[in-house]
């Protein structure tokens, strides 16, 4: 029997993830043909199994869909597919504890698990997880930001997603050393397809031949990342979690803010080169030490601060009038958008009425011809009792035709009788027929018979 193998994708964020994500999900018949199966019917249904794994609670009001079991159905998917591989992305897996991935391994036996962890070097995820936390409604500026997630006691959800060490040791409770990979993110100006093919290396597929042109999260640069940071500390505090990533992060920083061409690269500050040195160093021996399997180069994971940092004040004006008039244009689509589905919905109305109303003919003519079969059953019923009345007059006639040609019958015989007497009679001689109707009298007439009787005695004792 084929060893079928799942290879859980857990992270880490800002690695490629979102351009790995789409390449999988653009390219489910492809890698179906090479033996790969990608389960649930988006990438979505990956994030909400992890939601699920991970027991995170969903928000009543949260219009996204239930995740509540969203892990155990695609581990049912897995098991029940015939692929001998399976793929899972989703990059806030690698937050999850020890028990939790006991929990995944567990539900995807017999088939065999396998991680993926990818990372970068630590001067370009700071500021590319800074970003990425302010898209989500972060109010703290780069300097505050960086202050907090290097200090060693700070920035829980960073370190539990990018402490590379304490990742591998988590999953590696539940996943044996010689199934985990570490790929380490090509740096900029590499091949554009390089992280695919380290990606397709591990799966042991080829990489040629599918679709890369996707969608991968692009950089605000600086002017972009401080226009939607101030965007954050004038929106009202009870604005929904799911309206910063629908609104905020799809919308103006996705489609509006990330494409521009002019904008100011963001870089850690020279003032913090030290600090990143050692969490660099300190990433490379975590690796080294754990004993999982690399792909691509650890070197890719040292390059040095570049330094200048967010500028003091940076003028964002040019930014703002842009992303005021993206969000114009945005708005304007949704309005065209809502006015043809208004116009939809006017129309569904008008359809739906002139469906009752018919409807409504079709019942009143159905109650008619409910009324004239029940005029129809009530006339078969009398025809009925009619049918069952000439039924019992012919039983009747039938039954007197019987009778009389029965009595007609025993008048037939009697009269043949009454002829063969005579006939017999006329035979005889006179003393016979007097002698014969004399007995006939006789056995009808007591006053004939009683003599005739001792006349038959006498003559018996004469002889």
């Amino acid at each position: 029997m084929t060893r079928r193998v799942v290879y859980l994708h857990v992270g880490a964020p800002k690695t490629g993830t979102t351009y790995l994500q789409a390449v999988v999900g653009s390219n489910r018949d492809v890698l179906a043909s090479r033996g790969v199966f990608v389960p649930g019917r988006n990438h979505v249904d990956h994030f909400r199994a992890g939601f699920d794994l991970r027991g995170l609670e969903k928000d009543p009001r949260d219009p996204h869909r239930e995740w509540k079991g969203a892990w155990d159905e695609l581990a049912t998917e897995i098991r029940q597919s015939e692929h001998e591989i399976s793929v899972v992305s989703d990059e806030r897996l690698s937050s999850c504890t020890s028990e939790q991935a006991q929990r995944a391994v567990s539900s995807l036996a017999p088939v065999e698990v396998r991680v993926i962890y990818v990372t970068r070097d630590p001067a370009g995820l700071l500021s590319a997880e800074w970003q990425e936390h302010v898209k989500h409604g972060d109010r703290r500026s780069f300097d505050a930001w960086l202050d907090d997630t290097l200090d060693p006691k700070g920035h829980e959800w960073y370190w539990k997603v990018h402490g590379v060490g304490d990742v591998l040791r988590r999953w590696g409770a539940a996943v044996p050393v010689n199934r985990m990979y570490v790929l380490t993110l090509p740096p900029k100006g590499s091949d554009p397809e390089l992280l695919w093919q380290r990606f397709c290396s591990i799966l042991h597929i080829d990489p040629e031949g599918v679709d890369t042109d996707v969608r991968a999260n692009v950089s605000l640069g600086v002017e972009g990342a401080e226009l939607l940071r101030r965007v954050n500390e004038v929106m009202p505090e009870e604005f929904p979690r799911w309206h910063h990533v629908g609104v905020t992060r799809d919308v103006l920083a996705h489609r509006i803010l990330a494409p521009r061409t002019e904008k100011t690269s963001i870089n850690v500050p020279e003032r913090l080169a030290d600090q990143v040195g050692e969490y660099t160093a300190r990433l490379i021996d975590d690796i080294k030490n754990s004993g999982v399997q690399v792909v691509g180069d650890l070197e890719e994971l040292n390059k040095p601060v570049k330094g200048g940092g967010m500028p003091k004040s940076p003028n964002v004006a040019a930014t703002a009038v842009g992303g005021i008039a993206g969000l114009l244009v945005h708005v304007g689509s949704l309005n065209d958008e809502l006015r043809e589905v208004r116009g939809n919905l006017t129309k569904s109305r008008n359809e739906h009425k002139q469906a009752r109303a018919e409807l409504a003919k079709v019942r009143n003519e159905l109650k008619e011809t409910r009324d004239q079969l029940k005029e129809v059953r009530g006339n078969l019923k009398e025809t009925r009792g009619e049918v069952k009345q000439v039924r019992e007059e012919l039983r009747q006639t039938r039954k007197l035709l019987a009778d009389e040609r029965s009595e007609r019958k025993t008048a037939v015989r009697r009269a043949t009788k009454a002829e063969n007497v005579l006939a017999a009679q006329r035979q005889q001689r006179p003393w016979q027929r007097i002698k014969r109707c004399v007995v006939e009298v006789g056995e009808q007439s007591r006053m004939v018979g009683g003599p005739l009787k001792a006349y038959r005695k006498l003559r018996r004792r004469d002889k």
